[in-house]
C-alpha cells in the first residue's frame, strides 16, 4: 500500500471488510461520521464523530500510509493539527510510540481492508493502457452487457452534469462582465466559439472591444453591423483597392469616431494550417449576419424547442461578396458561405445549449434545463481522435450527450488517473 488517495477513498466511503475496529493500544472504535474531505492545509477530514471506548469525540482525522509520516510532515509542530482526534494509518510502523498518551489514538487499517480492493487498485493504477478500464469493459460486455450499459448511463449522466456545471460557471462570469445582459452574453459566447481553437482568443478580444448596446442599436443596418465587427477585428485598417472593403472602411471610420472605438490588432488573427472556409473573414461575416437578423438572440433561443428551429437561426447567408472571397481584396472561385452542419452542431454544443441550461438554473426553470440536456441527445456525436480512442475501448457513442460526457471524463478523470473519483473506476476497484 503506497496510496493515501486510496486510503482517503476507503475512509470516506467506509469500505471495510469488518467494522470491529480497535486502536493500536486496544481501544474499541466506532465511526459515527468519517468527516468531510478537507482540501486546504490541515487535517484530511474535518468534523468527524468517532466513538472510542464508549466516549463520543468530535474533531478531525488525519490519514497517512505510516504512523511515522505524522512526524515526517511535522504535524506534531503545527497547531492546525491540534483538533485531530484520530490518526488513521495503513501501517503502524511506530508501535512503541503511544500517541494516545499525549493526544489521540492510532487506528491501523491494514487488517480491515479487503485484499480485492488493494489488488484491483494496484492493477488499474499500474496499467500502462491509455484507458486502464478497457479490460474490465470488455469482460463485462461479454458477461453482462445490460449491467455495463447501466454503468455507462450513470457515468455519462454524472459527467455531463459536471461539464454543464463547469460551463455554467464560465457563462456566469461572462454574464457578470456583461452587466446582466443575456443578449450580450450569448453574443460573447458565440464569438468565442466562432473562433474554435485557432482564433478563439482573437474573437473574444474583438467581442469585448465592442459594447453590445452599440452593435444592437445598429443591428437593423446591414452595412453597419458588418462595418462594426470587421472594424473592431482590426481588418479595416489597411488601404486595399476593393470597393466593398472601402465601403465598410468608410462606414467604420464614422462609427469608430462616433463611439470612440479602439479595434484589436489584425496580427491577433491566425490563418496558418486552416481551411479557407474557416478563415476569420468568413466567420466574422457569418456572425455579422446572425447579429443583423437576431440582435435579441437570447429571447429567440429561449423559446425554441426543436433542433430544426435552432438550425434555421444559423442558416443566414452572408453578403454575396464572401461567396467569391475568403479575404478582402483577394477574389476566389465561387464557394458556399452558409454555416455547415458540423459547425452548427459545435455551436449548439458549446454555446446555445450551455447558455440555455445556465439560464434555466438562473431563472429556476427546470424545463429549460431538461430541454438543454435533451438537445444533446438529438445532436450527432462529435468525431475526433479522443472520441475514436474511447469508442475503440467500447464506450458507447450515439450522440453529443455521450461525446460531451466522454470529453469531460477524459480531461478531468482519466488523464489525471482519478479512477477512484470516477463511477466506473469505483466499480472496477470495488470488484463490482
Amino acid at each position: 500500500m503506497n496510496s493515501e488517495y486510496l486510503l482517503h477513498y476507503i475512509w470516506k466511503h467506509s469500505i471495510f471488510s469488518t467494522f470491529n475496529f480497535k486502536t493500536t493500544d486496544g481501544q474499541e472504535v466506532s465511526i459515527i461520521q468519517p468527516g468531510f474531505a478537507h482540501q486546504d492545509a490541515g487535517p484530511d477530514f474535518k468534523q468527524a464523530i468517532i466513538k472510542i471506548n464508549q466516549i463520543l469525540w468530535a474533531g478531525d482525522v488525519e490519514i497517512h500510509i505510516k504512523t511515522s509520516d505524522w512526524y515526517k510532515h511535522n504535524h506534531h509542530l503545527d497547531e492546525k493539527y491540534n483538533s485531530v482526534i484520530l490518526h488513521v494509518v495503513y501501517d503502524d510502523d511506530l508501535p512503541n510510540v503511544k500517541e494516545a498518551t499525549d493526544k489521540f489514538p492510532v487506528l491501523e487499517l491494514k487488517n480491515y481492508i479487503s485484499s480485492t480492493i488493494l489488488d484491483n487498485y494496484e492493477k488499474i493504477h499500474q496499467s500502462t493502457h491509455p484507458l486502464p478500464c478497457a479490460p474490465y469493459i470488455q469482460q463485462k460486455e461479454t458477461e453482462n452487457s445490460s449491467y455495463l450499459q447501466l454503468q455507462f448511463a450513470a457515468l455519462y449522466s454524472k459527467m455531463l452534469a459536471e461539464r454543464l456545471e463547469y460551463k455554467q460557471s464560465q457563462i456566469n462570469k461572462i454574464y457578470t462582465e456583461c452587466a446582466g445582459d443575456w443578449d450580450e452574453t450569448i453574443f460573447r459566447m458565440l464569438a468565442i466559439n466562432f473562433g474554435f481553437h485557432t482564433n478563439q482568443s482573437a474573437f473574444e478580444m474583438m467581442s469585448k472591444s465592442l459594447p453590445y448596446k452599440v452593435l444592437r442599436s445598429h443591428s437593423n443596418n446591414h452595412l453597419q453591423v458588418y462595418a462594426l465587427l470587421f472594424g473592431q477585428s482590426g481588418m479595416l485598417e489597411e488601404q486595399i483597392e476593393d470597393s466593398y472593403y472601402e465601403l465598410l472602411q468608410n462606414e467604420y471610420q464614422y462609427l469608430k469616431k462616433k463611439y470612440k472605438l479602439t479595434p484589436i490588432h489584425v496580427k491577433n488573427w491566425n490563418l496558418l494550417r486552416m481551411r479557407p472556409q474557416n478563415f476569420p473573414c468568413i466567420r466574422i461575416a457569418q456572425l455579422s449576419e446572425i447579429v443583423h437578423h437576431y440582435p435579441q438572440l437570447f429571447s429567440r433561443i429561449e423559446n425554441q424547442t426543436e433542433l430544426a428551429q435552432f438550425e434555421h437561426i444559423f442558416l443566414t447567408q452572408p453578403d454575396p461578396y464572401w461567396s467569391t472571397h475568403f479575404q478582402f481584396g483577394k477574389p476566389s472561385k465561387k464557394h458556399g458561405t452558409l454555416i455547415g452542419k458540423p459547425t452548427f452542431e459545435l455551436l449548439m454544443i458549446n454555446t446555445i445549449i450551455p447558455v440555455l441550461y445556465t439560464f434555466g438554473i438562473f431563472s429556476g426553470r427546470i424545463e429549460l434545463q431538461d430541454r438543454a440536456i435533451d438537445l444533446y441527445s438529438t445532436l450527432e456525436p462529435e468525431n475526433n481522435h479522443l472520441i475514436t480512442r474511447y469508442r475503440e475501448c467500447r464506450f458507447p457513442v450515439k450522440s453529443a450527450f455521450d461525446t460531451q460526457s466522454i470529453i469531460h471524463v477524459a480531461k478531468n478523470y482519466c488523464s489525471l488517473k482519478k479512477c477512484l473519483d470516477c463511477p466506473l473506476g469505483q466499480k472496477i476497484i470495488s470488484g463490482g
